[in-house]
């Protein structure tokens, strides 16, 4: 019999602490691994750039097909510990040695030896962050059941992940200071920090080994399911959307800098340091216009705001008041704020949703949606890096701000899609 959400238990600080730290591994790992793999790997001489880029392909291959596999296995997982904890409490060690391992090739073997490995430990990478990351995420909609609790634990989780992103920015003093040794175990003792606690402090529900257990036949059927829900689709495209014009705006910033403002690399902090300030009020100002509002309302205001905003950067450099530097700084942490929605609204949506199909279909199947979810979001932000070395190929520096226009327009279209979201409440 399916347990509605809504008699959850009233979340305790400490659980609310636990759980939110998850998103300090989540995004920490993600951030290094996009910046820093390439330094590691081709920079320092351990691959050939062509090499590099087939195990880096195969790694994200892995990384978006294990998903939905990963999520369909979690949620018909059956064990005295819960369908979640499993998976963290036997997960999270491994994943922590293999970033580790990420960072310490044996650079003084043979190529092919070299080659292996780095297929090896890139392969693990990505299948470790599944293993652990999809069961976490698939924790909230069971562990809170009112739209206060999940709000307070998703803004949480975006505070941590803003934390992760601090201590990304200070990577490159790590490596300065104690190598690339020291990065891995610097993420390997985040992912600890990040997940164990959580273990220990928050009990998942007691689901009977008998209940809703079904054969891996059914992982593409539930896949074509949840991507037709009406419910779902409407979040699923606009959060995908959202995901292709957030990453523009990322790829966007450090070109603007070099290339308009002809500026050193090390102008990027001070673009950005604007942004993360205004980004971290933004939590808070959505967590509470969302409890006034409804996450419904909320989220609009996060697309329709994003779709004004962002474009604003194409206009740094051609007004009359202040510098181009200041321009390109307003400009960026002004969106600071829309994204500090995004990182708070999406996942407290998709709580309801699986609530719902919960009770409509009696099948408690809430990692499939972040399985699923992320094939969508993971493939877009793969074309969003496609669209941006096109636009910037045929247009140069003067197309930089079709770039910010266009990522506007994702925001409008994704605007538009979530005008169809039914669930209100």
């Amino acid at each position: 019999m399916h347990r509605s959400s809504n008699y959850a238990p009233k979340l305790k600080a400490v659980q609310l602490v636990t759980y939110s730290l998850g998103g300090l591994g989540m995004n920490l790992t993600n951030l290094v691994v996009s910046q820093w793999l390439f330094e590691r790997y081709v920079v320092g001489g351990v691959l050939a750039p062509a090499v590099f880029s087939f195990v880096l392909l195969a790694g994200r291959i892995t990384d978006g097909v294990s998903d939905p596999f990963v999520a369909f296995w979690t949620d018909n997982a059956r064990t005295r510990r819960g369908r979640r904890m499993p998976f963290l409490l036997f997960g999270a060690l491994p994943f922590a040695i293999v970033c580790l391992l990420l960072w310490t090739p044996p650079v003084g073997a043979v190529p092919w030896i070299r080659t292996v490995y780095s297929v090896m430990v890139t392969q693990l990478y990505f299948l470790g962050y599944a293993l652990v990351v999809t069961p976490y995420l698939a924790l909230l909609p069971e562990i809170a059941g009112s739209t206060v609790q999940r709000l307070n634990l998703t803004t949480g989780q975006a505070i941590a992940a803003m934390v992760g992103t601090l201590v990304f920015a200070m990577s490159g003093l790590v490596i300065q200071s104690g190598g690339y040794i020291a990065l891995g175990w610097m993420l390997a003792i985040a992912v600890l920090i990040s997940f164990y606690p959580l273990i220990f402090c928050v009990r998942e529900h007691f689901v009977h080994p008998d209940e809703n257990r079904n054969s891996f036949g059914q992982l593409f059927v539930w896949i074509v399911q949840v991507a037709r829900s009406r419910n779902f689709w409407p979040l699923l495209i606009s959060t995908t959307l959202y995901w292709f014009s957030l990453n523009l705006l990322l790829m966007l910033v450090p070109r603007w800098v070099d290339e308009i403002l002809h500026l050193k690399r090390d102008a990027d902090t001070w673009v950005m340091l604007p942004f993360i300030g205004l980004n971290l009020i933004g939590f808070f100002i959505f967590n509470w216009l969302a409890k006034r509002i409804g996450k419904f309302r909320g989220f609009l205001i996060v697309l329709g705001s994003s779709a004004l905003i962002f474009p604003l950067i194409a206009l740094a450099g051609l007004l009359p008041i202040g510098s181009p530097l200041l321009q390109t700084q307003i400009a960026v942490a002004l969106a600071g704020l829309p994204v500090a929605g995004f990182s708070v609204l999406p996942f407290a949506l998709l709580a309801d949703v699986i609530d719902l199909d919960s009770e409509q279909s009696r099948i408690r199947r809430e990692a499939i949606y972040f399985g699923v979810q992320a094939i969508f979001q993971k493939s877009m932000i793969g074309v969003s890096v496609i669209c941006f070395a096109w636009i910037h190929e045929r247009t140069g520096p003067a197309g930089l701000g079709w770039i910010a226009l266009t990522a506007g327009v994702a925001c409008a279209l994704g605007l538009i899609a979530f005008c169809f979201y039914p669930v209100r409440r």
